[in-house]
């Protein structure tokens, strides 16, 4: 049995959405709605507690993983209105900044209200 499930990542079409190809750095483990950044070779890294948030390069479009030896292809955000309730940041890490940082890159992270789900024969 298939489900349709809706990463609910987007919050507002009121910017242009925007999307690039990216490479996924070796050893490298990244969700859908991960704030990523670049390492030396401009490939993509998950960012830590202990990354600047003045490094975040995009939000991730695509789960990727690779293995000691590989790096694959991917798509980020590099654009748009996201719901912050569903972007991951680092543990620990100061919101605050990577909403700024993030809002200096043209991504803007807005706060939804989150449904509530209904059984059958709830009204």
């Amino acid at each position: 049995m298939y489900v349709l499930e809706h990463e609910n990542l987007l919050a507002g079409f009121q910017d242009k959405v925007v999307t690039e190809a990216i490479k996924v750095a070796a050893e490298q483990e990244l969700s859908v709605g991960q704030v990523f950044a670049l390492n030396a070779k401009g490939e993509a890294v998950a960012m830590t507690k202990e990354s600047v948030a003045t490094e975040v390069y995009g939000i991730m479009a695509d789960a990727v993983a690779t293995a000691a030896s590989e790096t694959k292809a991917a798509v980020c955000y590099k654009r748009g209105e996201f719901n912050s309730r569903k972007i991951i940041l680092p543990t620990d890490s100061n919101a605050v900044e990577y909403k700024k940082a993030l809002s200096n890159i043209g991504i803007t992270l807005r706060d939804t209200i989150a449904a509530i789900p209904q059984t059958k024969g709830e009204e």
